[in-house]
């Protein structure tokens, strides 16, 4: 009986299934080498061959691939615009090690300048000066009679000052200095561990403090953006600058072109996205920088999320996420005849019997209980492809996107993202023992690293993986599962929408389809009654299953040759 390999050859990975007489032999898979369609990608697919025919001690007599269009997916990180507010200005906001406690709000006093005898002051101790010595000098102006009512220092030693003074002064290091200098006045507060920010973060209250005429609309509004931004912080210092600056020359914000909408900035199309078909944005620009020309890029398709908005989904602390808008967009390459090269590399007859739409949806049928009407979902690292009976979508922005998103909101190397996204994870207490997201204590199996104790941490590649030290298991859930929905459940209604056909069940396949929290959030997204499932690809095969990976690469072994003409 003749051999057929099925190969898949993925923008992420190559996956290849041997399958005899509907019997399923093995299956493989590798990186892809370089681009998906590129001399490289085929030759890793063939080497890959090899190895399964050394494996299984068979030979291989035909080949079976689709025709090849490469997907460029990019993902760019578009930083938070935070414009400037008249003449209120945040100098320092959730610095990490504050000293002390309470509230100041008056003129800055540099070290080293005359004091005032009739003003409490904001003292600064500029860069470059020893903590101890800049304790020995603030302790000296408070003996001879300047009321300091807080201190703020410009390296990250606030700490070691703040125990050096005398009343526990509120003191906040990471400060521009000379900055802070140039302010008619700076209000400083520092609130217990656990405590939020009550004056800061009352615009009222702030206004008051600093003087600004609650009449003056403008000014109001300043203050209010102002404390809106602070909102859930502990420590924070705000800067009243003698006037309002000219208006700087920021650049262009990026934007988005549509056939309907026209040319949008990025951020007011954001929440848009989700409700707009596949295939609407037309092209993305990064908008104008001074002195150079706007580029825009033809895109087949864009989709993007706001991290901002979704932390506040979450109710997450402000400040404890990032606050870009991570943007992915697709265009598509011709087709490579991949047919020929990989004849040529391994001298057996090579068919393209279906498209990779159509044996995705072959592979995915393979599953235990799975409907002939069914909507196949493919997840990929850069695209999400929703197949029907009848037709197919291609959408851009999936696992990749997700990554991107998660090692930006808690600022780690996507390497460790890749890995903190798939799934719960728990809290090191110290030594083995931790704290789950429902709340369960008990012992680790194998002891986290000692620099992990008090921090979130997964399982990785090689053990216990420290990724976040500044939320509770219970916050990081909450906004983990709130990402997976704006990405991933997001982008996939999208899909659906555009597709144009409502299933009664969805069948889930792809690398990330393997998340365990996955399932749960795409049924949430849907109408109640939508069976959605995990694909179990080669279930109802002799020789299967095998798990979510390699639908593509069994669809095109198991598809009939359509006879030559």
């Amino acid at each position: 009986m003749t051999v057929i390999a099925g190969v898949d050859v993925g923008n992420a990975t190559t996956e290849v299934v041997l399958v005899s007489s509907g019997k399923i032999l093995g299956a493989g898979r590798v990186p892809t080498r370089g681009r998906k369609g590129s001399p490289g990608s085929l030759r890793g697919a063939a080497a890959l061959v090899r190895r399964l025919e050394r494996q299984l001690g068979g030979t291989v007599g035909e080949v079976r691939i689709a025709p090849l269009r490469a997907v460029d997916t990019a993902v760019v990180t578009v930083p938070d615009l935070a414009g400037p507010a008249g003449r209120l200005r945040v100098l320092a906001a959730g610095v990490p090690t504050p000293g002390g406690t309470g509230v100041c709000v008056g003129p800055p006093l540099r070290l080293g300048d005359a004091a005032p005898r009739d003003a409490e002051v904001v003292a600064i101790v500029p860069a470059g000066l020893r903590y101890d010595e800049a304790a020995a000098r603030l302790r000296a102006l408070q003996e001879s009679g300047t009321r300091i009512g807080a201190v703020l220092v410009a390296g990250d030693e606030g700490v070691l000052v703040a125990n050096r003074l005398p009343g526990g002064l509120p003191v906040i290091d990471q400060v521009d200095a000379d900055m802070a200098a140039t302010c008619r006045l700076l209000a400083v507060e520092v609130r217990p561990p656990g405590h939020t920010l009550r004056v800061l973060a009352d615009p009222v209250a702030l206004g008051a403090r600093l003087g600004l005429d609650p009449l003056a609309g403008a000014e109001a509004g300043d203050a209010a953006a102002v404390s809106r931004a602070l909102t859930d912080h502990a420590n924070a210092v705000v800067g009243l600058l003698p006037a309002a600056p000219a208006v700087p020359d920021v650049p262009a914000e990026p934007w988005v072109l549509t056939a309907g909408a026209g040319r949008l900035p990025l951020r007011a199309a954001c929440p848009r996205l989700a409700g707009w078909p596949v295939g609407a944005v037309r092209a993305f620009g990064m908008g104008r920088a001074s002195g150079a020309d706007d580029t825009a890029s033809d895109v087949d398709d864009l989709f993007a999320v706001d991290l901002a908005a979704a932390a506040e989904a979450a109710t997450a602390r402000q400040g404890s996420t990032g606050r870009a808008v991570l943007v992915a967009s697709l265009s598509r390459v011709g087709a490579t005849d991949a047919a020929s090269v990989l004849r040529d590399l391994l001298g057996v007859p090579v068919h393209g019997p279906v498209s990779e739409p159509a044996a995705s949806r072959l592979g995915a049928l393979t599953t235990p209980g799975g409907r002939a009407d069914a909507a196949v979902v493919d997840l990929g690292a850069g695209t999400i492809d929703v197949i029907g009976p009848g037709d197919s979508v291609v959408a851009a922005g999936a696992g990749e996107l997700l990554t991107a998103a998660v090692a930006e909101m808690l600022g780690i190397p996507r390497a460790s993202a890749d890995w903190v996204k798939r799934g719960p994870c728990v809290r090191v207490d110290g030594g083995q023992r931790f704290e789950a997201e429902d709340g369960r204590r008990g012992f680790l199996d194998v002891p986290a690293p000692a620099s992990a104790a008090g921090m979130l941490a997964v399982e990785g590649p090689g053990g216990w993986l420290p990724f976040d030290r500044h939320h509770g298991p219970g916050e990081w859930r909450a906004i983990r599962l709130r990402l997976k929905q704006a990405v991933l459940a997001a982008n996939f209604l999208r899909a659906v929408r555009t597709l144009g056909q409502g299933p009664a069940q969805v069948l889930v396949v792809g690398g990330p389809a393997g998340d365990e929290e996955l399932l749960g959030v795409l049924a949430r997204s849907l109408p109640d009654g939508v069976a959605v499932g995990r694909g179990d690809v080669g279930g109802t095969c002799p020789g299967g299953p095998l798990g979510h990976r390699y639908a593509v690469a069994l669809g095109l072994a198991l598809a009939p040759v359509p006879p030559a003409p």
